[in-house]
């Protein structure tokens, strides 16, 4: 049994990794064509802040419709069929969007007063500029939330290639516009870029669902069983499965009141830290949360403790060495990828010193988020918005302490040290669900991983002081060799330090390699 639903695991995350990876790049070109254009200025300031809004509301919102939508279509499909799951989940998808209609109309005619709320610190011509951009972007709102709506069903399907390929397809809109749309009308054309952006995120979703079998119903019927109960699992998953953009929100309120350019930093930072988080954390924990919803329903707790400590090594297999690896690569990473056109040496240092901070925390999110996957899955979504709600509570606290002494390096700190708590507490309380959790394995990897990661960091470390010396980095050759040199040697040292190790995981990745390279050869 184990097995098989490492297998299921595996092969759910090879197909989004394999998507996320093209996606992420593209993610990576995104914003680079943006830092190049706009730098860190004070249009890149009121565009994010006025994009922080609506994307703070589709993660509360559409993130927890999705995650409570997920267990209850999949137990819905399983006793009484595909059309009878089809017309709850065309229930749930039209009474959000009419409820999230008027949401949008109520942000856009509030826009001033939520401005002045998120983004205390800006005044004049920035407070301006983020109002008109927000009115702009808040429709943003329903297209985003009806993305993940759809997506969470394929995922029910075990169809995750197109849902994961939505993030290809928000880069590719958003890259043509500023190079279509911002020479014509400025950082406007960037809002209405997003906006089609999110659009396009939809409409590639649909040929898909039609293909699946999934039909639409236009109809409301609240007195569904299943409505009520995503509904039920909704209301309190709204904060739980926010944590971590309300980690970002806090900092980027708190970012207003500080030099131009702070929140710049703060989210190019976080693009970094979070892209080894969306390439494996994501991909990990989309393809975990059917299996361990299935296993819920099944009352195989023993199982779903196997696949939850399978999911933890599994990301601390990949993020652990990223950590390091961004910690170490800091500099010639931001310069390489960021440091062109309007973004100078300046915007290097100040995003630099927010990402040293941020990677401290990125083993506890990604654990944080597969814990609370497996709480949802067990549809107990009381117990993840109460350690939230703390955490929050610690990271604001932690920020306002450190945003003195380090500025938005203190920011970024207290977002590390809040998840790693929130991981902490969720741990303690989840052993209690689920007795059978196999801790020595989990424990005993984790250490396997720490030592390996440490020790790749050292040897990266030698190489880019040796590295910066040898080859003239004001050359944009040199800075690509540099990293890709360091880059590489960190993934062949990790991997022949953590091969030694002989973990589970490591044995199943070889083995997942190999079946692919015989189904290659027969085919």
């Amino acid at each position: 049994m184990r097995n098989i639903s490492n297998q299921t695991v595996a092969r759910a995350a090879g197909v989004i990794l394999a998507i996320s990876i093209i996606g992420r790049l593209l993610g990576f070109v995104r914003e680079q064509v943006i830092a190049a254009r706009f730098g860190t200025s004070m249009y890149t300031d009121a565009y994010i802040m006025a994009f922080t809004l609506p994307n703070l509301i589709y993660v509360i919102i559409g993130g927890a419709l999705a995650t409570a939508l997920i267990p209850v279509f999949t137990e819905i499909m399983a006793k009484s069929g595909k059309e009878t799951a089809s017309r709850m989940s065309s229930s749930i998808i039209n009474s959000s969007l009419l409820g999230l209609l008027l949401l949008c109309t109520l942000g856009i005619w509030m826009a001033p007063l939520l401005v002045a709320i998120i983004a205390p610190g800006f005044s004049g011509e920035i407070s301006q500029l983020t109002i008109k951009l927000s009115r702009i972007m808040f429709p943003c709102i329903l297209f985003m939330a009806l993305s993940l709506l759809l997506g969470g069903i394929l995922n029910s399907l075990k169809s995750f290639a197109v849902p994961a390929s939505t993030s290809v397809a928000f880069s590719a809109v958003i890259i043509l516009a500023v190079y279509l749309l911002v020479p014509v009308w400025g950082i406007y054309g960037l809002a209405v870029g997003t906006l089609a952006a999110t659009l396009a995120q939809v409409l590639i979703q649909l040929p898909a669902l039609k293909k699946m079998g999934v039909k639409y119903y236009p109809e409301i019927k609240f007195s569904h069983p299943g409505v009520f109960r995503v509904w039920e699992l909704m209301a309190p998953a709204m904060v739980g499965i926010s944590i971590n953009q309300l980690y970002i929100t806090i900092d980027r309120i708190l970012a207003s009141g500080l030099v131009i350019g702070s929140i710049s930093a703060l989210n190019f930072a976080s693009r970094l830290m979070f892209l080894p988080y969306n390439l494996f954390v994501a991909a990990i924990n989309t393809a975990v949360f059917p299996t361990l919803s299935e296993q819920a329903a099944q009352q195989d707790y023993s199982a779903m403790g196997k696949t939850t400590v399978f999911g933890l090594n599994l990301i601390a297999f990949f993020t652990i060495p990223a950590a390091v690896g961004l910690f170490v690569l800091a500099e010639p990473l931001v310069r390489l990828l960021f440091e062109h056109g309007a973004f100078d040496s300046r915007s290097t240092q100040m995003t630099v010193f927010a990402l040293n901070f941020y990677v401290i925390g990125l083993y506890a999110q990604g654990a944080y988020n597969i814990m609370n996957r497996t709480f949802f899955a067990l549809q107990d979504t009381k117990t993840p918005v109460k350690i939230g709600l703390l955490t929050v509570f610690i990271n604001l606290i932690c920020s306002l302490l450190l945003i003195k002494p380090l500025a938005h390096g203190g920011l970024a700190l207290g977002t590390s040290i809040a998840a790693s708590c929130n991981m902490v507490v969720v741990y303690f309380l989840l052993r209690r669900r689920l007795t059978s959790l196999p801790e020595k394995q989990l424990f005993s990897t984790l250490g396997k991983i720490i030592s390996a990661s440490l020790l790749m960091g050292i040897v990266v470390h030698l190489a880019d002081r040796y590295l910066i010396e040898l080859w003239d980095q004001s050359y944009i050759r040199n800075q690509i060799l540099h990293v890709g040199s360091c880059v590489g040697l960190g993934v062949l040292s990790y991997l022949l330090f953590v091969i030694q190790t002989r973990i589970e995981e490591v044995d199943y990745i070889k083995n997942r390699i190999k079946q692919f390279r015989k189904s290659k050869r027969s085919a």
